[in-house]
């Protein structure tokens, strides 16, 4: 049996047998006789405890003898008789307490004898009722329990992930089931959902770890006593033990995941992302179909913050909870668009329009047509500036332009072009109607009769340019064309509707008008001399001021704006006089009457005599006057100029007071 140190056996001692009584043998055959001088020597023996009998018949031997001092001889040879039996007896007693004591020593070896081999082969060792697997009660010996329990081996009936370990020791039953373990017992997937996108975290770097040694030295405690001195729970592990034959006791291993840089995994793909998903679109005019003039629209898109370190912990707190498969999603803080598909389908239309009327001049019209072209279907977005010059590009030949009339020097000369001023007239009062913010805007030398006095905008590649800026918060497209039918220049600009259905007009008037002066005289060295033809009409000059006027759906005016004022120079008449005589040489005339001064010209004679002289009857825009409103067809289309450049021409700039330009020494326009 196995012990602590200083430990004594707590095993249960069996009772020794109790002594038995010796009682003495009492031969009173036996006399002794003594003398009376002898029998005052003798002592009476003491007798063992258990003589108590025999003890008093002595003591009252001796009070006899001592009781009969007055007999005579007689008396005392009595008494000395009685002495010496009294001794025999006495020695006869002795004997028999020597053998009893004998027989006792005897009978005590042969028990201690017995004793020791009972006690030797256990006999009075402890034992327990225990409850064998088959309900069956026995008696087992301490020891024998307690060693059984303590064995090196698994008891029978223990089961480690579905292995029976029992006869098993703690190193067996781990290699048993370790070697049943998979490397990597699940996949790791965990997604990121950012706004219905889902994105897999790359988590193949993870370890596992498994409780395989702890769950097996477990499993191994199981039903191990503390101790063989506390019977019951001795008693309870055996029945424990006993039980697992019946009732196997199953044991599962776990692992714990090792899972490294979470947030800098979540970090390295969310953080590429931060821009593409803060960034906030707008509702936006995609294309815009020419014909039908119709917009395909492409929604807006909403922006988000990401919360990125907010998602690492969502996911680390999955694992904390031992899931290693969901989907985890991003936290966000919406930024809404300011513009949306719904905003366009609700808002978005025509806010400004304008049509002129052309002359009757295909070079010309054609040049207006090519312009329309090239500036219609474009698209400003919010903050975008447009240029003519750099939509429409260099009139050239081989960009479909051809050549008709234009101003040069003050006058009307033949060049590539000619005519697309009234195309950027037209924008311009369309542009203005929109309430669009103008840059860049020059008059011409003098008015347009297809526009208001003051609506006129004049270009020429590259130096004179009309601009604005779409200074809205939604897109801007224009859309422009040129009708052969009617020969109409069309101009609609698209966007943001201005609140209410209000709308918006212009309104020009004349605050000044300067009539026009003499005539202007220039030589020409290839007329003949004396010859006269007027090359440019009179043109009275005006300064004209033009309102934005703002009405409501139902025409009452709401507001009105001043928004440029203008000026015109007057322009005198031009007369070109021929100086180129007979014999090739030149005359001379004078400025200011345009007569020649050398006296050999001979002007060249007439069939119906006389000089020939060509003039023109000056011509001046009709004037609009303060209660005059703009109007899409003008009331008389302006004639192309043959020899007099009459009305719908242009001159050089004039001085307006915003955007005017001032003369155009030899720059040209494009009337």
């Amino acid at each position: 049996m196995k012990k602590k140190a200083g430990q004594a056996p707590s095993y249960n001692r069996v009772t020794e047998p109790g002594n038995k009584q010796l009682v003495p043998v009492n031969n009173t055959s036996n006399k002794v006789r003594v003398s009376s001088s002898e029998a005052s020597k003798v002592v009476p023996a003491k007798a063992p405890a258990r003589s108590g009998q025999s003890a008093s018949k002595s003591t009252a031997v001796s009070k006899q003898v001592k009781a009969d001092p007055k007999k005579g001889k007689g008396s005392v040879k009595s008494t000395a008789r009685a002495a010496k039996h009294s001794t025999k007896r006495a020695k006869s007693k002795k004997k028999g307490a020597i053998i009893a004591i004998s027989v006792v020593a005897a009978l005590l070896l042969a028990a201690g004898g017995v004793y020791y081999y009972l006690y030797s082969t256990g006999f009075f060792k402890p034992t327990i009722e225990v409850t064998m697997a088959d309900g069956t009660l026995m008696k087992i010996k301490v020891e024998e329990a307690y060693a059984e329990l303590m064995t090196d081996k698994f008891f029978s009936g223990t089961v480690i992930d579905g292995i029976e370990v029992g006869g098993m020791t703690v190193d067996e039953a781990f290699n048993a089931v370790s070697t049943t373990l998979p490397d990597k017992p699940l996949d790791i997937d965990i997604k990121l959902n950012l706004e219905g996108k889902k994105i897999p975290v790359d988590f193949s770097d993870a370890s596992f770890e498994y409780n395989t040694r702890e769950v097996v030295e477990d499993a191994f405690t199981k039903f191990r006593p503390l101790n063989d001195t506390d019977l019951v729970q001795l008693t309870e592990c055996y029945n424990g033990m006993e039980q697992l034959k019946n009732t196997p006791q199953e044991y599962e291993t776990a692992y714990t995941v090792q899972i490294e840089g979470v947030s800098k995994k979540v970090h390295g793909i969310l953080d590429p992302l931060i821009l593409e998903y803060a960034t906030v679109q707008d509702a936006r005019i995609e294309e815009f179909d020419k014909e039908t003039r119709t917009f395909t629209i492409t929604p807006e898109q909403v922006g988000y913050v990401l919360d990125i370190d907010g998602t690492a912990d969502a996911v680390k707190k999955l694992f904390d909870s031992k899931k290693y498969t969901g989907v985890i999603n991003v936290p966000t803080v919406l930024k809404e668009p300011e513009v949306t598909e719904a905003m366009l389908n609700d808002e978005f239309g025509l806010i400004g329009e304008m049509t002129t009327k052309c002359s009757n001049n295909s070079n010309r019209n054609n040049n207006i047509s090519k312009a329309c072209e090239y500036i219609n279907g474009t698209i400003l977005e919010p903050g975008d500036k447009f240029s003519f010059n750099k939509v429409v590009g260099q009139r050239t030949y081989d960009r479909g332009f051809k050549e008709a009339n234009v101003i040069l020097g003050g006058q009307y000369e033949k060049g590539l072009g000619g005519g697309v001023c009234q195309a950027s007239s037209t924008l311009f009062n369309a542009v203005a109607k929109s309430d669009l913010k103008v840059i860049q805007r020059n008059n011409h030398a003098w008015p347009s009769d297809y526009v208001l006095t003051g609506c006129d905008a004049t270009v020429n590649w590259p130096d004179l340019d009309f601009q604005f800026e779409n200074d809205s918060d939604f897109q801007v497209i224009i859309s422009m064309w040129f009708d052969w039918s009617d020969l109409t220049v069309h101009a609609e600009i698209y966007g943001k509707k201005f609140p209410d259905g209000q709308y918006i007009k212009l309104e020009s008037n004349i605050i000044n008008t300067v009539k026009y002066g003499a005539n202007e005289y220039v030589e020409d060295k290839t007329m003949e001399a004396g010859k006269k033809e007027t090359i440019r009409a009179g043109h009275d000059g005006y300064t004209a001021r033009i309102y934005k006027v703002w009405f409501d759906k139902d025409g009452n005016e709401i507001k009105r704006e001043e928004y440029y004022t203008t000026t015109y120079k007057a322009w005198g008449p031009r007369v070109k006089v021929g100086v180129l005589k007979a014999d090739g040489t030149y005359a001379t005339i004078n400025k200011e009457t345009g007569e020649l001064t050398d006296p050999t010209a001979t002007p060249t004679p007439t069939p119906g005599g006389g000089t020939t002289t060509v003039t023109a009857t000056p011509t001046t825009a009709s004037q609009p006057t303060a209660q005059d409103t703009p109007t899409n067809t003008p009331t008389t289309a302006p004639a192309e100029p043959t020899t007099d450049p009459g009305g719908g021409g242009s001159g050089e700039g004039g001085s307006g007071s915003e955007g005017g330009s001032g003369e155009g020494g030899s720059s040209g326009e494009n009337v």
